[in-house]
């Protein structure tokens, strides 16, 4: 069987990414594997707030740290000793295949499934969709 090196989860906060970390945890602890837990901030979709708030992008940045904080401290705390925790921007659909992959030499990915409404889903795809179709190695999509 090939083993995980490395896993990768994607956070940003919501119930399905809360559930897709928990997930990932017993997976990593049973391979053994370097857990890289990152949250992608699309600054784009801040951008119309930031102009008449220039403090938006930082508290948004502020939010993400002290979440994978949070995470990488239970991660440890269920044992896994080589956890890193990532703030990437840009758009979660390709910074994750496209940057995250290759810099860390990710074997298996870990999303939560989106929770887009069927309009949004029809015009933007799914992020778990998109990273499916583009990523060079696993995925595995968690559903709540």
């Amino acid at each position: 069987m090939h083993t995980m090196n490395v896993i990768l989860v994607a956070v940003d906060g919501s119930e399905e990414a809360d559930y897709a970390f928990e997930t990932t945890l017993p997976i990593a602890k049973a391979q053994g594997s370097q857990l890289v837990i990152t949250q992608v901030i699309n600054r784009n979709a801040y951008r119309p707030m930031s102009n008449y708030d220039s403090t938006v992008i930082s508290n948004v940045e502020d939010d993400a740290r002290q979440l994978l904080d949070k995470y990488k401290k239970q991660a440890e705390e269920f044992g896994l000793t080589d956890v890193v925790a990532d703030i990437e921007y840009g758009s979660p659909k390709t910074a994750i295949p496209r940057d995250l992959v290759p810099k860390y030499h990710v074997d298996l990915i870990v999303t939560g499934a989106t929770g887009l409404n069927a309009v949004e889903k029809m015009f933007l795809g799914s992020v778990s969709e998109h990273i499916t179709k583009n990523a060079h190695c696993s995925v595995m999509v968690v559903r709540l």
